[in-house]
């Protein structure tokens, strides 16, 4: 027996390193989730994310009173089909090469329609009775607001964030 490729194996390597994904879009979206308390946005959030594709849910320093296996506004269960991350640092479990994208109502924030989502983005957001933390803040590459006339939801914000995303890459892949 030799060791090393076989011609057979060598030509299926040259395959697959050949081979260009089918995927339809490049990329992928997390939704982090600082400090929420209030179980009934914490499930909106994760129906959103399951609803449009998120590939992680990262909750970060949670009220502990939130189970995410007993939300009745989740009612397709995401967290059997997206994986959720409860953590005390958000950016510990943040995927590398991941652009953190805060949504938060501060003077220099971008407004979202003009924002161009980053290829590999982690939407990160603020509890329902506070906003982002500073300490995160800092560390996110852009931070973005949603042009309106009063404050939203967890819920509802991490929605048409989230649905923002989805209508900008498909016209992106129509052009």
């Amino acid at each position: 027996m030799t060791s090393g490729y076989t011609s057979r194996s060598k030509r299926q390597m040259e395959r697959h390193i050949k081979r260009k994904s089918t995927l339809p879009q490049r990329g992928f979206a997390c939704i982090a989730l600082d400090r929420p308390t209030d179980g009934v946005n914490v499930g909106h959030s994760l129906r959103a994310a399951l609803g449009f594709s998120a590939r992680m849910v990262i909750l970060g320093s949670k009220d502990s009173s939130i189970n995410v296996r007993k939300l009745s506004t989740d009612p397709g269960r995401a967290y059997r089909h997206v994986p959720i991350l409860e953590v005390d640092d958000i950016f510990c479990v943040m995927p590398n090469d991941c652009t953190p994208v805060a949504v938060e109502l501060t003077d220099d924030a971008v407004d979202l329609t003009n924002f161009v989502h980053p290829e590999r983005a982690c939407y990160i957001f603020g509890p329902e009775n506070g906003s982002v933390s500073p300490g995160i803040l800092e560390k996110c590459r852009y931070v973005v607001k949603i042009p309106t006339t009063m404050s939203l939801n967890l819920g509802m914000t991490v929605n048409i964030v989230m649905y923002d995303r989805l209508a900008k890459n498909t016209r992106k892949r129509e052009a």
